[in-house]
C-alpha cells in the first residue's frame, strides 16, 4: 500500500484519526473528508496554469443537467478544441477521483521560497472549486505545487485532456521564443 501524503506539508508520517479524517504527525494537520455530498453539490471547477505576461491555459468544468462540460482554451496544445461533454456517471467519477486527492485540504497558497508573487518568470497555477451554498474554495501557487499535483495532472490526462502540468512552463518559454522570432 502506498503512503498517504499530507496535502499541507507533503509528509508521509500520516495515520488514521477518526475516519474519514487522517492525521499528519509532521505538521499536526487533520485532512480528508466524506466528500460524497460534495460530489452532488459541486457546480464548477476552474483550473488555470500560467506564466505571467506570456501565456495561460485554463480548464473549466461545469455541471450540466446531462453531466458536465469541459472548456478550454488549451492554448499551447489545442487552440481550437471545442467543449468536451461528459455524462453524469463520468462527472461523478471525475469528482470522486478529484476529491480523493484531498483538494479540500490543499493550502490556499503554495509559494516557492525562490519566487516572489510578482515574478513574471515563475510558472503559476490556481484552482477554484464552486460548491452550492458555500464560499468558493481557492488554492494557488507559484513555483511550488501540492503533493497531489502529479495525480491531478494524471486525472486530467486520463479523461483525454492535455497535460497542463509544470513542464508546460518550459513550453511557454518556447512558445514565446517562437512568437518573438516571427
Amino acid at each position: 500500500m502506498s503512503p498517504i501524503f499530507c496535502p499541507k506539508c507533503g509528509g508521509i508520517n500520516t495515520s488514521p484519526a477518526t475516519l474519514p479524517l487522517l492525521f499528519c504527525r509532521d505538521c499536526q494537520a487533520k485532512f480528508g473528508h466524506d466528500y460524497h455530498e460534495l460530489v452532488a453539490d459541486t457546480r464548477q471547477i476552474i483550473f488555470n496554469t500560467y506564466q505571467k505576461a506570456i501565456a495561460s491555459q485554463n480548464l473549466t468544468f461545469t455541471k450540466t443537467a446531462a453531466g458536465a462540460t469541459i472548456e478550454g482554451p488549451f492554448l499551447c496544445y489545442y487552440p481550437d478544441l471545442p467543449e468536451i461533454y461528459i455524462d453524469q456517471l463520468q462527472w461523478q467519477q471525475l469528482l470522486e477521483d478529484f476529491y480523493q486527492l484531498y483538494v479540500l485540504n490543499w493550502k490556499s497558497n503554495y509559494q516557492s521560497a525562490n519566487t516572489s508573487e510578482n515574478s513574471d518568470t515563475a510558472f503559476g497555477w490556481d484552482l477554484k472549486i464552486i460548491i452550492e451554498n458555500q464560499e468558493p474554495l481557492i488554492s494557488k501557487g507559484q513555483g511550488l505545487y501540492p503533493p497531489y499535483w502529479t495525480a491531478l495532472m494524471d486525472l486530467f490526462t486520463r479523461i483525454g485532456l492535455p497535460n497542463i502540468s509544470k513542464p508546460l512552463g518550459q513550453n511557454f518559454l518556447q512558445l514565446q521564443t517562437q512568437i518573438q522570432a516571427q
